[in-house]
């Protein structure tokens, strides 16, 4: 079953304990979440248009994080990482020549790197 919720209202059952913390690195963006007693196999990355959804958990009790993209963003090589309960999802920003031809991608989930 997949997720669909774009909204910026949280849907019932969900934490949201912390936020996501974003920085440019080079030529690129990291959103970091920490995810306290999630397993790398529990969480799933969906990138959809300009926004990345990180979920984790089943309901009730399930995490939901919603991060919007600018639009110079290279979705097709996002890149997700776990390692000790932290989820790094890497973005790469495109240059200014691949921004002149821009088309939204359907919504797909990333594999997740890492123990």
């Amino acid at each position: 079953m997949e997720s669909k919720h774009t909204s910026n209202q949280q849907p019932e059952n969900v934490s949201n304990t912390d936020i996501p913390h974003i920085e440019q690195k080079g030529r690129g963006i990291v959103i970091q979440v920490k995810l306290p007693g999630a397993m790398r196999k529990e969480a799933k990355v969906e990138i959809s248009n300009d926004l990345v959804s990180i979920i984790t958990g089943s309901t009730p009790e399930r995490i939901l994080k919603i991060v919007r993209l600018p639009a110079n963003v290279d979705t097709e090589k996002t890149k997700a990482t776990y390692h000790d309960n932290v989820l790094a999802v890497s973005i790469p920003l495109r240059s200014s020549e691949q921004m002149s031809v821009h088309i939204w991608h359907r919504s797909r989930v990333i594999p997740i790197e890492g123990t």
